[in-house]
């Protein structure tokens, strides 16, 4: 097994923060309810006198972070709300904003996997024509998300990113992070969402998260031919005090199979398809070699 080190959501080692924008968002405070947070923060943050880099200090968090939810591009959690609130002497406004925010910013069908991520000790997932969500880089996900169809509006766009940007935080968070283990079929490495250049940072930011001592990426070769999923996606969340649970997407719907034989079941071919999986090093490698293509 490599050394691993821990990475920051922007590639660099560390404490996790923000990528730089791949465009600017719509920031209109009329255009949604996460809009209007991130002009209030940002309102308030002016009337109390304070910078970025001292609201991150009196919330705990990085001042990356702070900049990326005052340009909507992420959502803001309980949490930083909360401190925000006393920092800014706000008497619990942000806070019961921020539950707005959540509602309107996440699908009904898809407000669970955010929860259950969240409280997960472990996370598997094998993806047969993407790169999962909790490893897209900003600009790669703004591609796949924007091949949505119907076509959605360029400000349902920027919620969707920030969605799946801040879903990510809680891979790096300090406190007890969620083990994720992907693994990829090889078809994934070389479908094109974006530039040569944006798909060789997307893939070098996959080896980065690889590296990281609670994560392991995985690649299953294209010569293995069928496998155990027969191409289809899911993904298996074990939680601490609650029953195992499968999550499977359709285009606008989701299902969440819960009993144990099912669960069982998806468990055992997750257990086939590690099988027919590189190790982590030579996927490592693989990926590299890919990258490479891009870079040329």
């Amino acid at each position: 097994m490599q050394h691993r080190r821990r990475l920051r959501l922007d590639g660099k080692i560390g404490r996790s923060p923000v990528r730089k924008a791949a465009r600017t968002v719509m920031t209109d405070p009329e255009s949604s309810p996460l809009a209007f947070f991130a002009a209030e923060i940002k309102r308030l943050r002016g009337i109390a006198g304070m910078t970025q880099e001292q609201l991150a200090k009196a919330t705990n968090f990085s001042a990356g972070l702070v900049a990326a939810i005052e340009t909507c591009r992420r959502i803001p959690s309980e949490d930083f709300a909360d401190g925000a609130d006393k920092a800014l002497g706000t008497d619990g406004i942000l806070s019961r904003l921020q539950r707005l925010v959540e509602q309107t910013s996440v699908l009904p069908w898809f407000r669970d996997l955010v929860d259950v991520e969240r409280r997960a000790t472990e996370i598997r997932i094998y993806e047969t024509y993407v790169i999962p969500g909790l490893l897209q880089t900003e600009a790669y996900a703004r591609h796949t998300i924007s091949a949505t169809r119907p076509v959605i509006t360029a400000a349902e766009i920027d919620r969707a990113v920030a969605l799946r940007l801040t879903r990510q935080e809680t891979l790096y968070r300090e406190d007890d992070p969620p083990r994720l283990w992907a693994l990829l079929d090889e078809s994934v490495l070389y479908r094109v969402n974006g530039t040569a250049e944006e798909m060789s940072s997307q893939l070098q930011h996959l080896i980065l998260a690889g590296e990281q001592p609670n994560i392991v990426v995985q690649i299953i070769p294209n010569a293995e031919g069928s496998t155990a999923a027969e191409g289809r996606s899911f993904i298996l969340l074990s939680l601490k005090s609650e029953p195992a649970v499968t999550y499977l997407q359709d285009i606008r719907s989701a299902r969440y199979l819960r009993k144990t034989e099912d669960v069982t079941q998806y468990a055992l071919a997750y257990d086939h398809l590690r099988s027919n999986a590189l190790s982590d090093v030579k996927s490592a490698a693989l990926i590299k070699e890919v990258a490479k293509h891009y870079e040329r």
